[in-house]
């Protein structure tokens, strides 16, 4: 889930607690002081991994292992989480969806009891290159293409199993909602071509990708809007002639290759939808009332 408003929480709000947790590991590394945060919430490993050997980009990764994994640690599965946008830093899914800790209202910290890391190894990444934390050299190579950006998640994921040789042989799941559903069929169709290439002890050990609310192909996805929510009862027949009008609109714009129009023509759908239903949610039209999402509209 991501508001049309998230990059400035990203700009803001994320990175400052980040750092306040990285500048608290640092103390209590070198000294008894007491943590500013529950240690739950801290990273076991955070930093940087590089994209190549010619270049000083690196992706930024903050890494979780699991607290209560039903199966012994080699095999317990690693899940990496992509966040959408483009552009927004997979610390907002750290701090605000499924880390072990997320940020309340009050800017202070709250047990999250459906962390994904209960069960799973958590990494976070920011990517692409120059999103979040991670670090663009320069303008030129942050990626423009899909292939581009599974090449750079390729090259930080080996590394990253590199760490620790407890890493190496455990499954590995990439998961990611919203603009990372192009994110993730592109790391994992990526993997596949490449191990097929490689000798097994260097095989990325791939074992399913997960995409929520991805926008995967947009102009198929956008015209489905109007058909799904009159075969369930959510609007009537006249609402859903005005919305397929619509939805041809942010269509066409995005065959014209005018991203802009697009993009606004695709937000005035949803807006469309939500007023016509009255949902609390377009995300789960059985909620009674919206998402907690104060933090992201107001920074």
């Amino acid at each position: 889930m991501e508001s049309p408003h998230a990059s400035l929480f990203i700009k803001f709000k994320t990175p400052i607690f980040f750092c306040f947790f990285l500048s608290t590991l640092s103390v209590s590394a070198s000294s008894k002081s007491t943590h500013l945060f529950p240690k739950e919430a801290l990273p076991n490993k955070y930093g940087y991994l590089p994209i190549s050997t010619t270049s000083t980009s690196s992706i930024f990764y903050a890494f979780y292992e699991a607290q209560n994994s039903t199966l012994p640690l080699l095999q317990t599965p690693l899940l990496i989480w992509l966040q959408g946008g483009p552009g927004c830093s997979s610390m907002l899914g750290n701090l605000y969806e499924l880390g072990p800790w997320r940020v309340t209202k009050s800017l202070t910290l709250q047990s999250n009891p459906g962390a994904w890391n209960r069960i799973f190894g958590l990494l976070f990444l920011d990517n692409p290159i120059g999103t979040g934390f991670s670090v663009a050299s320069t303008p030129e190579e942050i990626p423009k293409d899909q292939n581009t950006v599974a090449k750079h998640l390729f090259a930080a994921i080996t590394r990253f199993v590199q760490l620790d040789p407890v890493f190496k042989h455990r499954p590995i799941y990439i998961t990611g909602e919203s603009y990372a559903g192009k994110y993730v069929p592109a790391i994992g169709y990526y993997i596949l071509k490449k191990n097929a290439q490689l000798e097994v002890s260097e095989r990325v050990n791939l074992a399913g990708v997960a995409i929520g609310d991805g926008l995967t192909d947009p102009e198929t996805q956008v015209v489905s809007h109007a058909l799904n929510a009159y075969y369930v009862g959510l609007i009537n027949q006249r609402q859903k002639n005005g919305l397929e009008k619509a939805q041809l609109e942010a269509v066409r714009l995005a065959q014209m290759g005018n991203w802009s129009k697009a993009t606004g023509a695709r937000n005035k759908v949803l807006n469309m939808l939500q007023n016509m239903t009255g949902l609390a949610s377009l995300y789960d039209y059985t909620r009674k009332a919206p998402y907690e999402d104060d933090l992201v509209d107001n920074s």
